[in-house]
């Protein structure tokens, strides 16, 4: 049984009202093992964030289903998909989007631990946050600022302290460095490597770039149309067989 599966999963739009549609997802199937990191690989518009959004709960498909742990997450409710929620963590494209922009950095942090560690007291949670802050490689000081006091790449790096923060088994990486510098992705993608190795947390890493899905994860799935083109090994050149994989690899 798979941690995280989507099983023949579709997903429709409608265009200019109910008789026009448009298939972003035809026919889905991936499968995400425990400590694994597995690639998403596609052209802008291939379906690759619309894949990811229904693979960790952030939409619904149209048809087929998405298994966590072997149950279907549309039927989980209450305490069940909170556990879900939490286990299952995303990092997105624009790190500054994803943060009120009216609160601190240390405001950010504390948010996920005040409405999931309960538990915790006020020191304690202040502890863990300015930990983590350590722990993605910024000083303590930065959290007095607020998202637009921040570089991308230090933005990036507090939503990715946020995510940790909450122990996930399973972490969404959508086009997550795709907005950075060169020298800025690499400290990201490196980051990300540490955090797998040292928390076993699965990856579900989407992008449009092959150097760097060759370079973090196990296997990946290329995308087209909203179809999955073929499944590759650790070496995307080695095992790709269609003429458009081997055409998005280029000159791999």
């Amino acid at each position: 049984m798979s941690l995280l599966e989507a099983v023949r999963v579709g997903r429709v739009f409608p265009i200019d009202g109910p008789q026009k549609r448009f298939e972003a997802l035809k026919d889905v199937s991936i499968h995400l093992e425990a400590g694994e990191s597995v690639g998403v690989l596609g052209e802008s518009g291939s379906g690759k964030s619309t894949l990811a959004a229904i693979f960790g709960g952030l939409d619904r498909p149209t048809s087929g289903q998405v298994l966590y742990k072997g149950r279907d997450i549309a039927t989980l409710k209450g305490g069940d998909w909170k556990c879900f929620r939490q286990s299952v963590q995303y990092i997105f494209q624009d790190p500054k989007a994803a943060m009120n922009p009216y609160f601190t950095l240390r405001q950010v942090l504390m948010e996920p631990l005040k409405v999931n560690r309960k538990e915790l007291s006020k020191a304690q949670m202040v502890e863990l946050v300015e930990d983590m802050t350590a722990r993605v490689g910024l000083p303590t000081s930065i959290l007095s600022r607020h998202p637009d006091e921040v570089s991308g790449g230090q933005a990036q790096r507090i939503i990715t302290a946020r995510v940790l923060l909450l122990e996930p088994e399973v972490i969404i990486a959508d086009e997550c460095v795709s907005a950075l510098d060169l020298s800025i992705q690499a400290q990201i993608i490196n980051l990300l490597r540490r955090i797998r190795s040292a928390t076993g947390a699965s990856f579900l890493f989407i992008s449009h770039d092959a150097d760097l899905v060759r370079y973090f994860c196990d296997r990946s799935y290329v995308m087209l149309h909203g179809r999955i083109v073929e499944e590759l090994g650790q070496d995307l050149s080695a095992s790709a067989k269609s003429e458009y994989t081997r055409m998005l690899l280029g000159g791999l």
